[in-house]
């Protein structure tokens, strides 16, 4: 027979001890018959011959002693030598096309190599009796034995359920077909060609229970990802993201060019393996590994183009101009409108004025996109080392003024096989990006595009001024806005992010099946922002129009080891498989902050006088912040056992301590337990097997927290930072540490979460429709909310664990090969996922909580509630009843005004601004409780949305034809609504603030009318009123003055359906036939084209229906002052060598 690794004494190969099977013939793991077992008597013969053989062979870890040991007739050992021949060959798919880097290894060994683009391999000196095992994903794999052939061409089937498929689970992998927890994957193949720096961007739609929300278009923007809806109201409801088996912040900084495999954790049985930081899911990111064999170059390049739509359209001069006068109707010779504006006979004038089209110059550039990958693997052609390098660079301008990004990644990933038992893996990730461009939703940069005035006013056209807005007597001036343009161009701010991130690791194979693996893992981040604001900006012109500077620098480490020990035995010829898995793993993680700011530098200074020469400025107090370190150790385990490949039962627990909390309240341990039954393999679905191909019924329970929260335990302080709160040495601004408001809780403990989960596993006409459906139910309790306390205490609240929230729902997906020809291949992918949030309790004695104010409102800010029995995120407001009507008022000719008619709904009280012009046309709204008619905060403002959608989804389309490949993508959001913001700012008179311009919906022939068209005066009220021409102007008119919305309040006509379909993707791509590319020395050469965010359907009046700007887990599906996002089209090649 074969030696297959001996190793000294194998009981499993030859037996020293006497057996009642010692003279029939066993069937080896290698497929050799006919090996007796030796009786005691041949054990002194052949035991040091043994030692010596196993030895020898360990140490060369290769073939190169092949023989096979026979006992004689006379029970002589003899040893026979095997010949070793070459084998080359082809790997094809079912319709005859070659598959490039198909995995063939010589089972048993470390011999692997992979198939280049035509298909072909090639092993030397392999023994004739060898095993090749033929190994790519989305096949099934192969195992064929040479039995001394020289050429052995092999076709994959598709294995579109890919049962043998790898799916990473927590400090272990398996495969998807032992899975008993809830878990979605997705892999680079998947990935590949969208024109997205962040992956979070790329897996939107595509997987079903993880919901991702790009908040807006900035190159900084938050992405917000919610697995299975989030569990907790006022704390951290971002997964837990692990990088190659360690902790990260984020995964902004990976590249998808260097990502191999995302997988997601769902369940609670799934996420118990991570215990106090599972609560809300666990993104698992698998990035590229070497492959063995000679080295290969690959090389991917895009270069792609992006424009914004769907821009908020404003009034024409003229239109903005008949406004102006609507608020200054005065006669007088010298009004202010006419020293702005002209004499109002003049006014047609502005008609043939074009307009300064400020958002087009704001963000009206075409975006440039420049993305650069470069990688190698290789490795020994036996595989004991392999090695993985990538460099990606992103250079993007983006689409408004002075804003871009730029990213250079380098990676390393070397594996390394020291012995047949030891064996040493290491990877580094090393970031850096810089970010240039103010931000647009932090500053209200994009409502200062929008209202600022499109045409200049007289006073700002004087010869010193130049057409700029420098009087301050000036509109521009008056306006409260600053110069969109100017307020970008002079402010400076480049933020720089760097990430370095080494992993090292040994791995043992102690015996067979026992392995342990100890790893260690240290990351240090550094991000440092520079803002400066010279003349022209808001912070400027607050410090008497002199420069500001200021400098963010923060410093932060992460270090991580684990030790991890695996026993895979399997018992009864595989009847009973078992993997325990334990291990113990610590976590440190710190950070440091630091604020510089200095004013009053002389006016004339530039951005890059500031920079060089920092000290001519008056530094404030430097601010520095060494925040608390958070430190975890865990205990963990994990018991898979399989009986039969149908029964599959998963238990996991965790034991972890945590020192955000007081000693006490530190260790918490969180169970799971999963169960899967294959029925489909079962004799009484022996029927089924046609047109069933697999069937796997899943349950799953578990306890998960979630532990990301601040150490409210201890007391905190924070510094006294206010202007008109600091003291002073002389002429030095001092700063001092006060206790903050919020008093301490030392008996805090972590959120948790308790999850049940049921699923079915289905594979349909021999694997061509897969279909998967998970329903759950997620209970939080403990919740962490913060408690207001009496005056009495000196303190203003306390963070206590109060509440409690729950997410059920329902997950669908499925992927089916539609048409499967020789030429052509056509499949798809669909997911869909209903989730119901529901607050099951609040603070005691409380059913409700209100949320923090909202600054774009005059009047009830507070316009989020937190009720129980209800969703999250709900919009709280009044209805709005149109406007009122010439038969809701009488005209007052003696007080030359209008007064509302007896029994009417009265919106004064609460739009208190309105004055005079509290009339026909003015906003209207429903009564909804309370007595009488007059409109109240308390009594008649009631829930008017939800931003809770009742599905979300995607669907995946890909189309092969010969050498062309054709994709596409779709995503959806539906039954969620969003709260415009934008639209009550851009719609209604702020207060005393003219010379703002409104949005173009409030043009003439569509708004109420108060002034005379021919004179300019108010024909409303006053002493030019005149009521029938009042009435005649605004006959059909369909909105109200702006004037008359004078006090802006939330009412349900600025929440809209923010349901959406976006078709995300279309890629078409072509491939240069095998022949043509190696005569341009290359083994591949690909070309394609690409949209990306084509075109969106939708309701919603905004610039996209995607966006949520406060940041805040209570104030969700917020459009306020968003930078836009953008369509993008790209031009792409890959190419490996």
């Amino acid at each position: 027979m074969r030696n297959n690794k001996l190793k000294p004494f194998d009981g499993m190969k030859f037996s020293l001890f006497r057996s009642t099977q010692q003279r029939k013939n066993l069937l080896h793991s290698d497929g050799v018959r006919d090996v007796p077992y030796y009786n005691w008597r041949s054990r002194a013969n052949i035991g040091f011959l043994l030692v010596f053989l196993s030895t020898t062979i360990q140490v060369s870890d290769s073939y190169a002693t092949t023989a096979v040991l026979l006992a004689s007739p006379r029970g002589q050992v003899q040893w026979i030598p095997q010949r070793s021949i070459a084998v080359i060959g082809k790997v094809l798919d079912e319709r005859g096309a070659p598959i490039t880097g198909v995995t063939v290894r010589i089972k048993s060994s470390s011999m692997v190599v992979s198939t280049d683009q035509s298909g072909s391999y090639a092993f030397k000196n392999i023994p004739e009796n060898a095993v090749l095992v033929f190994f790519y994903v989305g096949k099934k794999s192969q195992e064929v034995q040479v039995n001394g052939r020289t050429k052995i061409d092999v076709v994959l089937a598709d294995n579109t359920l890919m049962m043998d498929e790898v799916v990473a689970i927590g400090y272990g992998t398996t495969k998807r077909k032992d899975l008993t927890g809830a878990v979605a994957s997705i892999n680079a193949e998947q990935l590949k060609d969208l024109p997205t720096v962040s992956v979070l961007q790329a897996i939107s739609g595509r997987l079903p229970g993880v919901n991702v929300t790009i908040t807006e278009g900035s190159p900084d923007a938050q992405i917000k990802v919610r697995v299975r809806g989030g569990s907790s109201i006022t704390q951290d409801n971002s997964p837990l993201y692990i990088v190659d088996g360690f902790r990260v912040a984020n995964i902004n900084d990976i590249p998808m060019a260097d990502i191999e495999n995302i997988d997601v954790l769902k369940d609670a049985a799934s996420t118990a393996i991570y215990g106090s930081e599972g609560a809300n899911g666990v993104i698992l990111i698998t990035t590229k590994s070497g492959k063995g064999g000679s080295p290969k170059i690959t090389f991917n390049s895009y270069l792609a183009a992006s424009k914004v739509y769907n821009l908020t359209e404003v009034l024409s001069p003229y239109e903005y101009v008949y406004w102006q006068r609507e608020l200054d109707p005065s006669l007088a010779a010298n009004n202010s409108f006419n020293s702005m504006y002209g004499l109002w006979e003049d006014v047609d004038i502005y008609k043939s004025k074009g307009g300064l089209n400020w958002q087009d110059k704001l963000y009206g550039n075409t975006g440039l996109q420049q993305n650069y990958s470069l990688g190698m693997t290789g490795g020994d052609k036996d595989g004991s080392l392999s090695y993985n390098l990538n460099y990606t660079r992103d250079d993007e301008d983006y689409i408004m003024l002075n804003s871009a990004y730029q990213r250079d990644y380098v990676s390393a990933k070397l594996n390394k096989k020291i012995s047949p038992k030891l064996s040493f893996e290491f990877n580094s990730r090393m970031s850096n990006t810089k970010i240039t461009g103010p931000s647009i939703s932090d500053g209200r940069k994009l409502r200062e595009a929008v209202k600022y005035a499109p045409v200049r006013s007289l006073a700002s056209l004087t010869e010193g001024a130049l057409g700029g807005a420098e009087d301050i007597t000036s509109a521009e001036a008056l306006s409260s806005l600053n110069d969109p343009v100017v307020n970008v161009v002079n402010e400076y701010k480049d933020q720089n992010r760097f990430n370095l991130i080494f992993n090292a690791g040994l791995n043992w194979k102690i015996y067979r099946g026992l392995i342990f693996s100890t790893k260690g893992s240290y990351g240090f981040n550094k991000n440092f922002t520079d803002n400066i604001w010279i003349k022209g900006t808001g912070q400027s012109s607050a410090n008497g129009g002199q420069p500001v500077a200021r400098r963010e620098d923060q410093k932060g480490a992460l270090w991580s080891f684990q030790n991890v020990l695996t026993y895979d035995f399997k018992l009864q010829e595989n009847k009973h498989r078992f993997t325990i898995v334990g291990g113990q793993e610590m976590t440190n993680s710190e950070q440091n902050d630091m604020l510089l700011e200095s004013k009053f530098y002389p006016k004339d200074f530039s951005t890059d006088d500031v920079l060089a020469m920092w000290n001519y400025g008056i530094p404030s107090p430097t601010y520095t912040t060494v925040r608390e370190p958070s430190r975890t150790t865990s205990f963990f385990s994990r018991v898979n056992y399989t009986f039969s490949d149908r029964y599959i039962l998963t238990l996991t627990g965790r034991a972890d301590g945590k020192n955000v909390f007081a000693p006490g309240n530190q260790w918490g341990f969180f169970p799971g337990a999963a169960f899967a039954w294959r029925f489909s393999d079962e004799s009484f679905m022996s029927g089924t097997k046609a047109w069933l191909s697999d069937a796997k019924l899943r349950l799953s329970h578990g306890s998960v927290g979630n532990a990301r929260v601040g150490s409210y335990w201890r007391q905190d302080y924070d510094f006294i930072n206010a202007a008109n709160q600091l003291y002073y040495i002389g002429e030095t601004p001092q700063s001092a540490l006060r206790t903050k408001t919020t008093l301490k809780n030392e008996n805090l403990t972590w959120e948790s979460t308790v999850s049940s989960n049921i699923g079915l596993d289905l594979s349909l006409f021999k694997n061509r429709l897969n279909l998967t459906v998970d329903a759950y139910n997620n209970i939080t309790n403990d919740l962490i909310l913060q408690v207001p306390l009496p005056s009495s205490s000196g303190y203003a609240n306390q963070y206590q664990n109060v509440g409690s929230t729950s997410n059920r729902g329902i997950e669908f997906s499925a992927s089916a090969v539609l048409v499967e020809k020789k030429d052509f291949r056509l499949s798809a992918d669909f997911n869909i996922a209903f989730n119901r949030n529901k607050i099951r309790k609040l603070i005691d004695g409380l059913n409700e909580m209100t949320t923090p104010a909202s600054p774009w409102l005059d009047f009830g800010r507070d316009d989020f509630r937190a009720i129980v029995g209800q969703p999250l995120g709900l919009m709280y407001g009044f209805k709005q009843d149109g406007f009122y009507s010439f038969d809701d008022f009488t005209f007052d000719g003696t007080q030359n005004r209008w007064l509302l008619n007896e029994g009417v709904v009265d919106a004064s009280k609460v739009m208190s601004r309105g004055g005079n012009y509290f009339g026909p046309g003015h906003i209207k709204l429903k009564k909804l409780g309370g007595e009488g008619q007059v409109i109240t905060l308390e009594d008649d403002r009631a829930v008017i949305g939800q931003a809770q959608p009742k599905h979300t989804g995607g669907l995946m389309l890909n189309m092969q034809y010969k050498s062309f490949d054709l994709a596409g993508m779709f995503n959806w959001s539906y039954g969620n609504d969003i709260y415009n913001a934008d639209k009550i700012d851009f719609m209604a008179y702020e207060g005393s603030k003219r010379y703002q311009n409104i949005s173009n919906d409030m043009r003439l022939s569509q708004r109420f009318t108060t002034i005379n068209p021919t004179t300019g005066a108010n024909i409303m009220f006053g002493n030019d009123a005149n009521p029938e021409l009042f009435r005649t102007l605004n006959e059909g008119k369909t909105m109200w003055n702006p004037m008359a919305a004078n006090g802006r309040i939330l009412t349900d006509w600025a929440i809209e359906d923010g349901s959406f379909l976006r078709l995300s993707n279309v890629t078409l791509g072509y491939t240069l036939p095998t022949n043509i590319a190696k005569r341009l020395l290359m083994q591949n050469l690909r070309i394609y084209v690409a949209g990306y965010n084509l075109h969106v359907w939708t309701k919603y009046s905004g610039q996209d229906p995607e966006v949520d700007t406060q940041r805040n887990p209570l104030t969700p599906g917020v459009g306020y002052s968003a930078y836009p996002k953008a369509r993008k089209v790209l031009f792409g090649l890959n190419v490996t060598f």
